[in-house]
């Protein structure tokens, strides 16, 4: 409950919960505002899942840590802000940037499907923020359009409620539960552990949903993952045109001959060039909009 006895409430002395923002399996997003710092914040009180008879408080709390530690260590505007990690009345609550943004799925969902240019563009600012990561030794393990937020000046990656560290031996291979099958790595769905290879699939994946209008394969099939374990390749784009060469590269089902992230960027800036957009070297994050920008 955001109230109590009429008034809202106010975390850790300082942030004062105004109004629910969104629900999903993770938990509640609200918008907040911090007393201290007078600004406002998103927070998001993190549900514990139920295993049993009861909720499982151990495993939420190793989830919002991990979410926290992992965003918290990062600083890139291609990737979510967390300021804060408060544990008060036996939940927990992550306190992040406020973003007025949708996602790239309820993008796509209004328009049908991106141009070129935009799914380009979009790839390029997103890719700058997963190198950043990857470079911190970061896998994100959970890239989709749900995670993806566009706010009209920033593209921003989100959700790291399941990134670990690179080459951290405690971490499951196990895919929870909270994933999106339709954009998981091949090699993930047949037991092999996350790596910088398969949050690029997951990327290519990504731009795949948004310059198509759907994903690389059935989202709503349960079929489809076990077809993709055994040598089922996705429908051949129709709408990709330069971005094809990108998205084959990425979406490869064998992680060694998939692009590397450098290559990868190199391939967006040229597409973005070819479509008239002006961009910096793929290392440094783009700061200039293409024309008519997220617009009908």
């Amino acid at each position: 409950m955001g109230k109590e006895l009429g008034k809202p409430r106010l975390l850790g002395g300082r942030y004062r919960l105004m109004s629910p923002l969104s629900r999903d399996s993770a938990g509640i997003m609200w918008r907040a505002h911090d007393l201290r710092l007078r600004r406002d914040v998103s927070i998001k009180e993190v549900q514990p899942p139920f295993r049993g008879n009861g909720a499982d408080l151990g495993h939420a709390r190793r989830r919002a840590l991990r979410e926290a530690r992992s965003a918290g260590r990062l600083s890139h505007p291609a990737v979510i802000s967390v300021h804060d990690l408060l544990e008060e009345r036996g939940r927990l609550w992550i306190v992040m940037e406020m973003l007025e943004a949708l996602t790239l799925r309820e993008t796509v969902e209004h328009l049908g499907h991106l141009p070129i240019r935009w799914t380009a563009w979009i790839g390029f600012q997103l890719l700058a923020g997963l190198r950043h990561a990857h470079g911190a030794g970061v896998l994100h393990r959970d890239i989709h359009p749900g995670n993806i937020l566009l706010t009209g000046e920033r593209v921003v990656l989100s959700g790291f409620g399941i990134a670990a560290l690179n080459g951290d031996p405690s971490v499951s291979t196990t895919i929870p539960i909270s994933c999106s099958p339709a954009y998981v790595a091949p090699e993930r769905l047949r037991g092999m552990p996350a790596s910088p290879a398969a949050d690029l699939w997951s990327f290519g994946a990504s731009l795949y949903f948004a310059v198509e209008g759907r994903a690389p394969y059935p989202e709503s099939d349960g079929l489809s993952a076990l077809e993709r374990v055994t040598g089922g390749e996705p429908d051949p784009p129709v709408r990709a045109g330069p971005l094809l060469q990108v998205l084959e590269g990425l979406l490869r089902r064998d992680p060694g001959g998939r692009v590397i992230a450098d290559h990868a960027a190199r391939l967006l800036s040229q597409v973005l060039r070819t479509e008239g957009v002006v961009v910096g070297p793929p290392q440094l994050p783009v700061t200039r909009l293409p024309p008519d920008a997220f617009t009908v």
